[in-house]
C-alpha cells in the first residue's frame, strides 16, 4: 500500500476537492428548495453527496489521510467558490472527512471493498450526526424524529458515500485509469 502522498496524489485529490466544492456550491440551491419542502430532513436527504469527496479521495489513492485531505479541501473549495455556509463548511469538512477516515482506519487500511466503504458510510454518518446534533439543535427534537433524521443520512450517506463511490471507481477501473493501484497487488 501507498502510504504517502506523492504529486499525482495531491493532483487527483485537489482535482476530486474542486468538482465537488463545485458541487457543494451547486446543491444550495436544492438545499434551499428542499428545506422548504421537507425542513431539516434537506440536510439529511443531502449530506450523502456532501461527503462523497473524502471516501473518494481515499478510495483512489488508498493513503492514509486521503480522505480528511479530499473533504477538507473539498469544503475549502466551496468556501472559496461562494457557498451559502461560509467557513463553517471548513469545520464540517473537517469533521466529516475524520469520519470517512476512521472507518478505513477500522480496517487498517487493507480493505479496499464493500466492507471498508460501507463501515466508511457508518462511521462518517455516527460522528457528523454527533456533532450536527449540537450544532444543529437536533438535541430540542423528539427521539423519534432524531432516530428519523438518523435513518435518513444514513441512507444518503450509504448510497452517495459507498454505492457511487463504489461506481465511480469501477467505471474508472474499467477505463485502465487506476494503472497506479494494479502496482499494489
Amino acid at each position: 500500500m501507498n502510504k504517502k502522498f506523492h504529486l499525482q496524489d495531491i493532483i487527483l485529490i485537489t482535482m476530486i476537492a474542486l468538482i465537488f466544492g463545485a458541487i457543494f456550491v451547486g446543491t444550495d440551491y436544492i438545499y434551499n428548495i428542499l428545506s422548504i419542502l421537507v425542513g431539516p430532513f434537506a440536510n439529511e436527504i443531502l449530506f450523502g453527496l456532501w461527503i462523497m469527496a473524502g471516501p473518494l479521495a481515499i478510495y483512489l489513492t488508498r493513503i492514509p489521510g486521503a480522505a480528511i485531505l479530499g473533504e477538507v479541501l473539498g469544503a475549502a473549495a466551496e468556501v472559496i467558490f461562494g457557498g451559502t455556509f461560509g467557513v463553517s463548511a471548513l469545520l464540517s469538512g473537517i469533521v466529516q472527512g475524520v469520519g470517512s477516515e476512521a472507518g478505513f482506519a477500522i480496517w487498517r487500511y487493507h480493505n479496499w471493498g464493500w466492507k471498508s466503504l460501507l463501515t466508511s458510510s457508518f462511521t462518517t454518518t455516527v460522528v457528523a450526526f454527533t456533532y450536527e446534533l449540537f450544532r444543529l439543535g437536533y438535541v430540542k427534537f423528539s427521539i423519534g424524529m432524531i432516530i428519523a433524521l438518523f435513518v435518513v443520512r444514513l441512507i444518503s450517506v450509504c448510497f452517495f458515500g459507498a454505492v457511487l463511490v463504489h461506481g465511480v471507481f469501477s467505471l474508472l477501473a474499467r477505463a485502465h485509469a487506476l494503472r497506479h493501484l494494479d502496482s499494489e497487488k
